[in-house]
């Protein structure tokens, strides 16, 4: 019989959301482990966690590829988010291991390491999660609280314009008409299947008000008509706003 993990995602989420208030995890995609702060302004951060096993080794670690903060409570992102525009991919402050960070028989120094929690039928789970604890509190909080830079501080208002108007309105008709919003959903998974990124083309009711509500925002009226790439991102950001109700 081949050897398996021991159990990891519910002591790993008890873990996070006790030592670092506000983060949830929402999500689990492929041995990752996504948790998101909420924080005014309709600002997520994103704090993914890999759990990798084969063999007999296990390894937990940040996942810096999806690590940032955005105007969208999703925090997996199929393109990663280097061109993604409501986004911010974020990398540790410092690339070199910190001075002060204990050493441990589990996981080299520094942000990138690997966390071994399992060799074989060994496992030391718990004393792996004080060492990724550590790493987080050390690399991934700092790097997710850091001042914007120029370039972000120019492309983000809109987004977080376009936030503030849409959620508020996608999570009351969550309340209010669920079964309107599972509709959608569905044309939305539907189009995108198609990969198409249109909301001109047969777009349900509701979506087409919001459609013209974000064509007159500001930072979105200047560019719409002429822009068929703004509104293929439009329609993108909607894919992952709709992630507030799963």
């Amino acid at each position: 019989m081949a050897l398996r993990s021991v159990p990891v995602k519910k002591k790993l989420i008890q873990m996070v959301e006790t030592n670092f208030p506000g983060f949830r995890f929402v999500s689990e995609s492929g041995g990752i482990y996504g948790f998101v702060r909420e924080r005014p302004g309709y600002w997520y951060d994103y704090l993914p966690v890999n759990r990798y096993f084969q063999g007999n080794q296990g390894e937990i670690s940040i996942n810096w590829y999806w690590s940032g903060f955005g105007h969208v409570p999703d925090w997996y992102e199929w393109a990663g988010s280097y061109h993604t525009p409501w986004r911010v991919l974020v990398w540790p402050l410092q690339k070199e291991p910190d001075p002060a960070e204990r050493p441990s028989p589990l996981a080299s120094p520094g942000p990138d390491a690997s966390i071994r929690y399992q060799t074989g039928s060994q496992a030391q789970l718990d004393q792996a999660l004080e060492v990724l604890r550590d790493k987080v509190e050390r690399y991934a909080i700092p790097a997710l609280e850091r001042p914007l830079r120029p370039e972000e501080e120019r492309r983000l208002p809109r987004w977080r314009l376009l936030a503030e108007h849409i959620l508020p309105q996608i999570e009351s008709l969550s309340l209010q008409a669920p079964e309107e919003l599972e509709g959608i959903k569905s044309w939305q998974k539907q189009t995108a299947r198609r990969r198409k990124s249109s909301l001109s083309e047969n777009v349900p009711p509701i979506l087409a008000c919001w459609r013209e509500e974000i064509r007159q925002l500001p930072g979105f009226a200047e560019e719409w008509d002429s822009s068929p790439n703004l509104q293929n991102w439009v329609f993108n950001w909607f894919t992952h706003a709709f992630y507030l109700h799963p």
